[in-house]
């Protein structure tokens, strides 16, 4: 892709802009979703890059920075922000790289399931993981034999791991889509499965698709009303003054050459997304009063 080919340059670019300039206290929430057996090399090399470059927070790290202004503060010499892993959707991958690669560099990481797909089995999960997670656009018989969500076991042993589990919504449906007893279920009706299951409280919740398009003010409301923590998809740093029911993430492909992750990383693509990240923030201010 052309932006790949132009990353490098739009990097030094974008280094040479801030120069003499102090860059802004926050960190960054990167998010992956299934990642293949091919890819594992691809993300380690990507895992130890960010570790050694950036450093890494644990989700209750990332939550004192959140709640208190004197918590944390980035490096005052450089624009590498310090990163928290998140997984989307809740794949068997998450659970292997966790094993594998995360425990290796000690990073704690948060992972956003579906309790509701993950309940089911065989067939009828992999048709709710093509049709919901998918959209459609695959036919169950299509996707890959290995291909499956995590079981509430492995869930556990991820928590066990020092892993925080956090909320994609009961079954990943696009909220701004739904009336108000699909919002109960989809959100409210998630958050009490995950804490029944996983003997745990829930402050975490990540909306499924994490477009614009994909929330509203009525949504945000009922997220509100449940949890402490609420991330978009959206490009972007985080602080203190970033409004806990619109945190913005960072998703990156582990196959992406690294010029282009770094840009990412660096927060080269953050101006595409500001006109979003202020209507997100709006909605999110009138959802309040926010979680207790």
């Amino acid at each position: 892709m052309y932006r790949y080919y132009l990353a490098n340059l739009w990097l030094n670019g974008l280094r040479l802009s801030r120069l003499g300039r102090h860059p802004p206290e926050g960190f960054r929430i990167l998010l992956f979703h299934d990642i293949s057996r091919q890819s594992f090399s691809a993300f380690e090399k990507l895992v130890e890059h960010i570790v050694r470059e950036h450093g890494v927070l644990t989700p209750g790290q990332a939550k004192d920075r959140l709640d208190e202004p004197s918590s944390g503060s980035s490096n005052p010499s450089s624009w590498r922000s310090p990163c928290l892993f998140s997984f989307d959707d809740g794949f068997v991958s998450n659970y292997m790289v966790a094993k594998q690669i995360l425990e290796r560099y000690g990073v704690k990481a948060l992972f956003f399931v579906t309790p509701g797909i993950a309940n089911l089995s065989g067939k009828e999960q992999r048709a709710a993981i093509a049709n919901n997670m998918f959209r459609g656009c695959i036919d169950p018989r299509d996707l890959d034999p290995e291909l499956r969500l995590m079981t509430w076991g492995e869930l556990t042993e991820l928590e066990e791991l020092g892993h925080e589990i956090g909320c994609h919504g009961l079954s990943h449906r696009r909220l701004s889509q739904l009336d108000d007893a699909a919002l109960e279920e989809e959100i409210i009706g998630a958050g009490d499965l995950l804490n029944e299951k996983l003997a745990q409280k829930t402050d975490w919740y990540a909306y499924a698709f994490g477009d614009i398009g994909g929330i509203n003010k009525k949504a945000l409301s009922v997220i509100a009303r449940r949890y402490r923590y609420c991330r978009s998809g959206l490009r972007g740093a985080n602080n203190h003054a970033t409004h806990r029911q619109a945190l913005r993430t960072d998703s990156l492909n582990p196959d992406a050459p690294l010029d282009y992750q770094k840009l990412l990383l660096e927060g080269g693509l953050d101006f595409h997304y500001r006109r979003a990240n202020t209507q997100l923030a709006e909605w999110a201010r009138m959802s309040e009063p926010s979680y207790k």
